[in-house]
């Protein structure tokens, strides 16, 4: 069943939903059938092409009211269903349709699938906030796996970043936009009987990528997108599909209880700053008055200021926009074979440092490349250079080394070249 999906959250006003069901064939129903999503309630509740779903819904709730005791259950539904409405109409829309479904990078799916089958044992509830709804997390306890928990097997930054940029990459070709990191909340498992209701992500959460780690299913858990056409869709493969990404629409959900043991992904989440296509985007300060994704004058502003009377500016940053040569982005995504080109065609790249100092050295060892820190070093670069917070290659590489599988043999490498683990704290 499970087919990953990449999420792209746009503008879309919900006309038709066609939607294939679990056990027979595809049908057509209109907004808040399988789930409350512009109003508190389903519509035609008694004559549901997918049957009683309004006491499937206020059971659900019910069962998040008795579980807190506190009313927030209810107030976080009013929430929910407003910005589900609010929202999509004032964002900016990049593509034509507002979802895809590809196949997950095979670099990124080995790297996931490797922290899984070693860590999946160590998972652990997640936390959410009282009353909140977008699961029957009271009912069924979602579970996660954090991949920058360096207590993990093979966590950190480090495994972090190389989904971030993986995913990154895949979503810009779609897009069209410049895209900042915002989020990467880790491995989420979902058992049997899980449901994730109809809702959009808070900004700056734009653009997602979901993807699908491992499932042990009894038949397809269909994942409800939303295009700009105004038609919900249920993706999914079969029951023994291959991992793939999807970028769905604004309004994503899982409103059917999950049937099997369990299902797993992991969320991606991006921010964009501006048009590829735009020489300037990459020399921005990405901050203004309004984020570039929301429409001036739509009913989304007032609500967006209110919340940061200060303006815009981008939740995180990437390396390209830090004054990154290409010697710096091809380190810190290990690619030993073109940065060994790159430094052929221009010799002065080893050298490079972009604004924060870091030269491509520093992003070999934080990518734990150790042949580009091999080929780096032995073109003549400095072992002992240093960032602007002062942090040399051997601070970096002491801190990475510890999540990775082979131990301390970047540090031992500089090590033998001269070099002195120095960082702001030593």
């Amino acid at each position: 069943m499970m087919a990953m999906m990449l999420s792209d959250f746009w503008h879309l006003l919900l006309l038709l939903v066609v939607l294939p069901i679990v056990v027979s064939e595809a049908v057509e129903y209109g907004v808040d059938v399988s789930y409350p999503m512009h109003h508190p309630n389903v519509t035609t509740p008694t004559n549901n092409p997918l049957g009683d779903r309004q006491s499937f819904y206020e059971e659900n709730i019910q069962g998040c009211e008795d579980f807190y005791q506190s009313g927030k259950c209810l107030t976080n539904e009013r929430v929910r269903v407003k910005m589900s409405l609010r929202q999509p109409k004032s964002m900016v829309n990049y593509t034509e349709l507002g979802y895809t479904k590809i196949k997950s990078p095979e670099s990124v799916m080995k790297l996931l699938l490797e922290f899984w089958q070693a860590n999946k044992e160590k998972a652990r509830n997640e936390k959410w906030a009282p009353g909140n709804t977008y699961t029957n997390h009271w009912k069924v306890p979602s579970k996660l796996v954090k991949i920058e928990d360096q207590s993990m097997d093979g966590g950190g930054e480090v495994l972090k970043q190389k989904v971030w940029d993986a995913a990154r990459d895949t979503i810009e070709e779609w897009t069209g936009q410049r895209l900042a990191e915002c989020s990467l909340y880790g491995i989420r498992i979902y058992e049997e009987g899980a449901v994730l209701a109809t809702h959009v992500d808070r900004l700056p959460l734009v653009s997602s990528a979901i993807i699908n780690v491992d499932q042990d299913v009894d038949e397809p858990w269909p994942l409800e997108v939303i295009g700009h056409d105004g038609k919900a869709v249920s993706m999914w493969n079969t029951v023994h599909a291959s991992p793939s990404i999807a970028i769905a629409a604004e309004h994503h959900s899982r409103p059917f209880p999950l049937k099997g043991r369990f299902m797993s992904n992991i969320f991606v989440h991006f921010e964009p700053v501006g048009p590829i296509s735009d020489p300037s985007t990459n020399r921005r300060l990405f901050r203004g008055d309004l984020p570039p994704y929301l429409i001036p004058g739509s009913e989304e502003e007032d609500n967006w200021r209110r919340a940061n009377p200060n303006g815009w500016k981008a939740t995180r940053r990437n390396s390209y926009d830090y004054g990154s040569t290409e010697a710096h982005v091809l380190a810190n995504r290990g690619n030993a074979l073109s940065l060994n080109k790159a430094l052929d065609n221009n010799r002065e790249l080893v050298h490079a440092r972009d604004d924060n100092g870091w030269t491509a050295l520093h992003e070999a060892v934080r990518s734990g490349c150790f042949d580009c820190v091999v080929n780096l070093i032995q073109r003549g670069a400095d072992v002992n250079a240093l960032t602007v917070d002062g942090r040399s290659p051997l601070h970096h590489a002491k801190k990475y080394d510890s999540s990775r599988s082979h131990n301390n043999r970047i540090s031992h490498f500089l090590q033998r070249y001269g070099a002195r683990e120095m960082g702001p704290e030593l």
